[in-house]
C-alpha cells in the first residue's frame, strides 16, 4: 500500500516541522503503511514501576502496570480527572527465595516476561487482524492496537529488553552474539516477541532521573567538574550563592550529600553553570 504522510508544520510554507502529539511523529505514518487500507492505529502506551508501599514497617511492595493510548492528546492524558490511563494489572513481587543466588536474577526476568505475556496476550491477535471498535464519533472502525511506547525507569528498561542492568537496553546486538559477551539474559520468550509491528528497543522513553539527572549531570558533569575544580572550591561556591526566591541554598555544599533526590538534582542544575564561572583559568587567553 502506497501512502503519503501528512505531517504537521508550524508555518504555512511547510518549512518547520512540528512534532507534538504521537500522530505528528514518523512512527505513526511508518506503521500505517504496514497495515491494510482503512486501518485505524491505536498506539498502546505501557508504564510499569515497582513501588515500595512502606519504608518503616515491613517490605511490602506493588508492581502495577498502566495502559493508555496515543490517540488521546498529551494534555488530556496528563489530567488525572480525565482517567486517560488505566490500571491493567499487578505483577508479582516475590523474592524468589526458592532459587539459588546464581539463578534468582534470571528467574525474576523470566517471571516478569511470563506475566507480561499473559497480560498482553489479547494484543497479539488484535494487532495482527484488527478489531472492530466504536470510535468517539460513533463510527465503527477496524482498530489495530500496537505497542508504541513503554515508560519505565532505567533498571526496568533493562528488564524489558532482557539485558543486564550494566548494559544499554537500546544498542543493537548481532543475532549470533554470545549472551555473556553482549550482556543479554537468557529469557526464553520475551513478552514482546509475538506482538506485531513492535520494536521494543525504540519504544523506550527517556528516564529523566537515571539517565539525565543522575547519569549525565551527577555521574558525569558534576564528577568531571569537581575533579577539575576540587571538592573544597565547589562547596565554597555553592555556600556563597546568594539567596533568591525559587532557588535552594546548599549551605553545606554538595560533596557531603550521600543520597541525591531528583529534586536536589534539579536545584543544583539551576545554579551549576553560574557557580563554575571563573573556577579555572581561561587557557585561550594565554595561548
Amino acid at each position: 500500500m502506497a501512502y503519503a504522510p501528512v505531517h504537521a508544520f508550524k508555518d504555512k510554507a511547510g518549512l518547520h516541522r512540528l512534532i507534538d502529539d504521537m500522530w505528528t511523529a514518523d512512527w505513526w505514518w511508518e506503521t500505517q503503511g504496514k497495515l491494510p487500507e482503512g486501518a485505524t492505529i491505536s498506539p498502546i502506551i505501557l508504564a510499569s514501576d515497582k513501588t515500595t508501599l512502606s519504608q518503616f514497617r515491613g517490605d511490602k511492595s506493588a508492581w502495577p502496570v498502566y495502559l493508555s493510548i496515543g490517540n488521546i492528546s498529551k494534555e488530556k492524558r496528563r489530567e488525572i480527572s480525565s482517567r486517560a490511563t488505566v490500571l491493567v494489572g499487578y505483577l508479582p513481587t516475590a523474592k524468589l527465595d526458592c532459587f539459588t543466588s546464581e539463578t534468582r536474577s534470571l528467574a525474576g526476568y523470566q517471571l516478569f516476561h511470563h506475566c507480561m505475556r499473559l497480560l498482553l496476550k489479547p494484543l497479539v491477535d488484535a494487532g495482527k487482524n484488527g478489531i472492530e471498535m466504536v470510535c468517539s464519533d460513533s463510527k465503527v472502525r477496524c482498530v489495530y492496537p500496537i505497542l508504541a511506547a513503554y515508560i519505565a525507569d532505567f533498571p526496568e528498561q533493562c528488564l524489558v529488553a532482557c539485558c543486564k542492568e550494566s548494559r544499554c537496553p537500546k544498542c543493537i546486538v548481532p543475532a549470533n552474539g554470545l549472551f555473556d559477551a553482549d550482556g543479554l539474559r537468557a529469557v526464553y520468550k520475551p513478552f514482546w516477541a509475538d506482538l506485531p509491528h513492535v520494536d521494543i528497543f525504540s519504544a523506550f522513553t527517556p528516564d529523566l532521573l537515571h539517565q539525565i539527572h543522575k547519569g549525565v549531570f551527577k555521574d558525569h558533569l558534576v564528577k568531571w567538574c569537581t575533579e577539575i575544580v576540587g571538592n573544597e572550591e565547589i562547596d565554597l561556591r555553592f555556600k556563597a550563592m546568594p539567596d533568591f526566591a525559587g532557588l535552594r541554598h546548599f549551605r553545606n555544599g554538595i560533596t557531603t550529600i550521600k543520597q541525591w533526590t531528583g529534586t536536589e538534582h534539579k536545584e543544583m542544575q539551576k545554579v551549576f553553570v553560574g557557580l563554575l564561572a571563573g573556577a579555572v583559568p581561561d587557557l585561550t587567553l594565554h595561548s
